[in-house]
């Protein structure tokens, strides 16, 4: 005897609830690796967190995730290793790990487990000595003919608690700092190492179009990296431009796939209140190809 509809709905009902167990539509680049970077705000381990979290909300993140279809993804704000360990639970594909000072917004790297991934090093210089201050992660990847190094960043935001515009100035000064490191870095890795392929990935928390108090100039003058995501609008407000970004250096654009980078709209699947508790930030990927021989 076939189901009534009232029979199939309660079959398909955990499926709703249990996000990750049922399905995924997660597209298949078997040539193709994809990057990207999401800040999922306040990712907690469940003891005092400041953005608190049922456990359907850590399921939530991980298909928001696994939607993606990421191959790779840097992760920001993320308050240590228990926090992200209970987000993996949920993508059994995938590890991950974080830079864990002591702090409470780590940047951290989740990637699929069939990747070669190695982490190098914690890049202290981006903190500029201030306490609370974010470092870099380090790592290098590889999928099929295609290795890069990558450096996943969160850099000074300007926020609330800048109350004035002598506050406010300071943290523009630092982002532009930090901007001026990361090009360094960038350059330095061409000019010393046999590794030209180079991504940097992460909150930048600005967009490289901005003309007031633009902060990102030293980047946008970079011979070497070039933004990728500089004109995607953000997810919370059509008017606004991403600050979640991909850069890559000239060696990795030869393996961009053009026209592939993307913001994933989690609002597109997920109610008001659900999208709120996953993050105010939505991932933004980007696509290159792994096909052909090592080009460095």
């Amino acid at each position: 005897m076939m189901p009534s509809r009232l029979h199939l709905a309660a079959l398909l009902a955990p499926c709703l609830l249990v996000l990750t167990a049922c399905h995924s539509t997660r597209s298949v680049y078997p040539d193709q690796v994809v990057v990207g970077t999401f800040n999922i705000e306040w990712l907690g381990d469940g003891v005092d967190d400041l953005k608190p979290r049922a456990e359907e909300d850590y399921k939530r993140i991980a298909d928001v995730i696994d939607r993606s279809g990421i191959d790779v993804l840097g992760v920001q704000e993320i308050e240590n290793t228990a926090a992200l360990k209970r987000l993996l639970a949920y993508l059994p594909d995938y590890d991950g790990f974080v830079t864990e000072l002591d702090i409470k917004q780590n940047v951290g790297l989740v990637h699929r487990k069939d990747l070669e991934v190695k982490r190098i090093e914690t890049y202290m210089p981006l903190t500029v000595g201030i306490d609370r201050m974010r470092a870099g992660l380090v790592v290098s990847c590889r999928k099929g003919a295609f290795d890069w190094l990558m450096m996943v960043v969160h850099l000074k935001s300007t926020s609330r608690a800048d109350s004035t515009d002598e506050l406010r100035e300071e943290s523009r000064r630092i982002r532009g700092k930090q901007a001026a490191m990361l090009r360094s870095w960038a350059d330095s890795v061409v000019r010393s190492s046999s590794e030209n392929d180079i991504l940097i990935v992460g909150d930048l928390n600005d967009f490289p179009g901005r003309r007031e108090n633009a902060t990102l100039k030293p980047l946008l003058g970079s011979t070497e990296m070039t933004f990728l995501t500089g004109t995607l609008k953000s997810c919370r407000n059509p008017n606004w431009y991403v600050i979640d970004h991909v850069l890559a250096s000239r060696s990795a654009m030869g393996r961009l796939v053009v026209g592939s980078e993307r913001v994933d709209d989690v609002k597109a699947y997920l109610d008001e209140r659900e999208a709120a508790k996953v993050s105010d930030h939505c991932p933004v990927t980007v696509r290159f190809s792994t096909d052909g021989s090592d080009n460095d």
